[in-house]
């Protein structure tokens, strides 16, 4: 089975993953307009798109990843830009924080990563490291993603990926990882301590840079369908 180590450590795959999520953008700066959130965690955080972003933002910030090699470029980025976050190598339910900690969490395709009862576990420890009226953002593949059913199934709508993301992370992408597709009732069962202020279905957009100056353009990846949630602790 291929290890997260191996995926972060080619270039191509760092190139793709620095730039920040358009969506996560967004939040981040709905969550600075509020005033009330500081600390926020990022869950499976690669090598710090998302954590560069908080930082920059002016956020406390800490993250989590499977990849020592991740969480080693995840830091001197931040170094190099003289922001600051505390990092570590870690399974997702390896917080080191106590319950209640946090103002907001941050899972960006990262806790579908096994099957529903693993993720089950993950989803009950956001709900208790983010402190009561704290905020939630996750995404979750969808059951009309164009990957469902495809690859060996080890549980309920899981599957070892014969290689998610093949035409984008080197090397074959995310295959030999598991992958947990979610219903919408499924979600909302996983996510029933928090009350829902956004739920969409829709196809993944990922970045793209060209020409000299490096713009960013998003591309549509067709039927790569996602849930993308945010909700608050009740």
């Amino acid at each position: 089975m291929v290890k997260w180590q191996d995926i972060w450590e080619k270039d191509g795959t760092n190139r793709l993953w620095s730039i920040p999520d358009r969506r996560v953008e967004d939040v981040v700066s709905t969550w600075k307009s509020a005033g009330n959130i500081r600390r926020v965690l990022d869950v499976g955080c690669g090598i710090g798109r998302h954590a560069h972003l908080l930082a920059r933002e002016g956020f406390e910030v800490y993250g989590s990843d499977h990849s020592e090699s991740a969480i080693d470029n995840c830091r001197q980025w931040l170094e190099s830009d003289g922001l600051r976050g505390e990092f570590w190598c870690g399974e997702l339910d390896d917080i080191p924080y106590p319950d209640g900690y946090f103002d907001a969490v941050l899972a960006f395709n990262s806790i579908y990563h096994g099957t529903d009862e693993a993720v089950r576990e993950v989803a009950r420890m956001l709900h208790d490291k983010v402190r009561p009226g704290g905020s939630c953002f996750v995404t979750m593949p969808s059951r009309e993603n164009r990957m469902y059913g495809r690859g060996e199934a080890i549980g309920p709508h899981t599957f070892i990926s014969p290689g998610m993301f093949d035409q984008l992370f080197d090397g074959g992408g995310e295959r030999g990882v598991a992958h947990h597709f979610c219903s919408e009732d499924e979600l909302r069962h996983f996510f029933c301590g928090f009350e829902f202020d956004v739920l969409n279905h829709e196809e993944l957009h990922l970045a793209s840079t060209r020409g000299s100056d490096n713009d960013v353009t998003w591309r549509r990846i067709p039927k790569a369908y996602f849930w993308r949630l945010i909700a608050r602790k009740q």
